[in-house]
C-alpha cells in the first residue's frame, strides 16, 4: 500500500465516522421528539469542514509524491 493510499484511507475515516455518528445522533434525537435538527447542522458542518481539510492534506502529499519523481 502507498503512502498516498494510506493517507487517504486515514483521512476518509476522519472525515465520515464523526458525521455518521452525529446524523445518527439526529436520528435518535428525533425519535424521542427532541429537537434533532442542532444534531444535523453539525454534521454537514463536519462534513464540510473535515472534507476540505482532508482535500487539502491529499493534495499536499500527492504533490509531494509528484515532487520528488520529478
Amino acid at each position: 500500500m502507498t503512502r498516498e493510499t494510506t493517507i487517504a484511507r486515514v483521512l476518509l475515516v476522519f472525515v465520515f465516522a464523526p458525521g455518521g455518528g452525529l446524523f445518527g445522533k439526529a436520528v435518535a434525537e428525533a425519535a424521542q421528539a427532541r429537537p434533532w435538527w442542532p444534531w444535523l447542522v453539525a454534521a454537514l458542518v463536519w462534513l464540510l469542514v473535515a472534507g476540505a481539510i482532508s482535500m487539502a492534506v491529499s493534495n499536499r502529499a500527492a504533490s509531494n509524491r509528484s515532487a520528488e519523481h520529478r
